[in-house]
């Protein structure tokens, strides 16, 4: 079977950098482009953060040249067909404030390696601006979206929003006909029956930019598309230890703290013998001090899974599965009729879930608005 074509919407971001490498890995996916937005920092910087991930992926492959076969998401850049378009969007939302998540991310939003670390920065681009795995459009992310729409064939493309829906929002208001040729947008964002963690209400994408929440599920209200979200409420408890991300060779390092730089060059192997190759150094360093952070919160030695998870969804259930199948893959549908608060006081970017729907069958629920739907992945093994 072919592999699924994908648009990755991203602001990197630590946790994007665990998604976009994921989807990479992944054989079942094609990302035929990756469109950046603001969010855990501000777009441009989110662009070159895109362009360290892919830096140290070929620093991987110069490494090690079987990595290459890990990563098949690199192939087009080694004569296995066309390149991922990088396209820049949106640096702000469509309506209201702008808003960052730098006080997590840091001011680069990979934990400010581009100072600790500068060798992660990306090489410069020769003038022609040539790249070996990717196609750089001049083309704002709104319009590379609708162009894959367009060339591609009609619900073959899943769109996985991994920030603010801005770059979305755009796109669709600019020609909803094309934007409604995509099989299924797969969005991290948002929070139904748990708390917030941007506010005491709202989970950070949604809240960066709710005006284009709003579009986005009006789309789907409309029936345009099919909206699968990883709210919150899935991702939160999806977590991987620390151990098992950052490289045992400075899990104990002095630098290992809130404020910590991350890894030491020049170690080789940690205590359970794998290699601090070029990209285990390049994550180690950014989650090191996300380990600090949530253990400055009194949260557990655990990386949540926010982004990677949307990407998992759509690894196992391509645009053509509908709800039934995915059901019948272990994943729970559960229906929520809910509106996006763009402007309250206390309430910016929450979903105001309409409780007196909650516990009816699908069935019963009122023909407007149509229910948007959020779907539960298995507990983990």
């Amino acid at each position: 079977m072919a592999p699924q074509k994908i648009i990755l919407d991203t602001d990197p971001g630590v946790d994007d950098v665990l998604a976009v490498l994921l989807a990479l890995a992944s054989p079942e996916l094609e990302t035929v482009a990756i469109t950046i937005t603001f969010g855990n920092t501000h777009a441009p910087v989110a662009y070159n953060n895109l362009l360290k991930i892919y830096a140290s992926l070929a620093r991987e492959v110069v490494h090690d040249a079987e990595s290459l076969k890990r990563f098949p998401g690199l192939a087009a850049g080694n004569g296995g067909g066309k390149k991922t378009v990088l396209a820049l969007g949106a640096d702000g939302p469509v309506g209201g404030e702008k808003s960052v998540a730098a006080y997590f991310h840091g001011t680069d939003g990979l934990s400010n390696i581009s100072e600790t670390h500068p060798h992660f920065d990306p090489p410069q681009l020769p003038a022609e601006g040539a790249h070996e795995h990717l196609e750089m459009s001049k083309k704002h992310a709104s319009e590379v979206i609708l162009d894959q729409l367009r060339e591609n064939e009609k619900g073959s493309v899943t769109i996985v929003a991994l920030g603010p829906l801005s770059n979305l929002a755009l796109a669709l208001a600019a020609d909803p006909e094309t934007f409604s040729r995509v099989g299924q947008v797969v969005w991290m964002g948002g929070a139904l029956d748990v708390p917030g963690n941007t506010s005491p209400v709202a989970e950070f994408n949604c809240f960066a930019d709710p005006y284009a929440a709003h579009q986005v599920m009006d789309g789907v209200k409309r029936g345009l598309f099919r909206l699968v979200m990883a709210p919150l409420d899935i991702t939160t408890p999806h977590t991987i230890h620390f151990d098992q991300l950052i490289h045992t060779a400075d899990v104990n390092n002095e630098n290992n703290n809130a404020n910590g730089d991350a890894t030491t060059p020049g170690k080789t192997a940690g205590r359970d013998g794998r290699e601090l190759t070029p990209l285990r150094e390049f994550t180690s360093a950014m989650l090191v001090r996300v380990r600090g952070l949530m253990q400055s919160f009194g949260l557990p030695d655990e990386m949540e899974m926010h982004d990677p998870v949307a990407v998992w969804y759509a690894i196992d259930n391509p645009a053509a599965v509908d709800v039934a199948q995915a059901e019948a893959r272990g994943w729970k549908t559960v229906p929520r009729v809910f509106a996006v608060e763009r402007t309250g006081e206390l309430t910016r970017g929450m979903c105001v879930v309409d409780r007196r729907y909650v516990l009816l069958p699908l069935s019963s629920l009122p023909p407007f608005p149509e229910p948007s739907l959020i779907l539960l992945p298995p507990p983990p093994e």
